[in-house]
């Protein structure tokens, strides 16, 4: 499993969070490294985000017990409902109580997901005018 302990923000991060949620927390910080691995961790908005270009990708928030996981694109995420049952669908992002519940590669999957609809989304103008002449 890859880890992301050795960033200083994550470590506090991890250290401040509930002992319950800690491994949750990074096998789904885990999930997001490997689906993005050119993304940058930050932490500008105190939970661990993942960006791409400057534009957020997704981060999570550790709670007492659960982890709210955010999506910068929500269109796709109501799409899993049915797949991803054990899951809570907040206004803005997904509550995960106990991961061990959830179809990890369905999660993997929404991950992908996003993250196939924000560069689709943020393509650079050079790139839609490569793509338009190559079509």
């Amino acid at each position: 499993m890859l880890t992301l302990a050795s960033n200083d923000f994550m470590k506090r991060y991890v250290q401040e969070s509930d002992p319950v949620m800690r491994a949750d927390l990074l096998e789904v910080v885990d999930m997001m490294a490997l689906i993005a691995p050119e993304a940058e961790l930050v932490s500008n908005v105190g939970i661990p985000c993942f960006q791409l270009n400057g534009n957020w990708l997704y981060g999570v928030a550790a709670r007492s017990d659960h982890l709210c996981v955010y999506f910068s694109d929500l269109s796709v995420i109501y799409s899993f409902a049915d797949r991803l049952p054990h899951v809570q669908f907040g206004d803005d992002c997904l509550i995960i109580y106990q991961l061990e519940d959830i179809n990890l590669n369905v999660l993997v999957e929404l991950f992908g997901q996003i993250k196939v609809h924000f560069l689709l989304n943020n393509r650079k103008p050079s790139e839609l005018i490569q793509k338009n002449i190559l079509a």
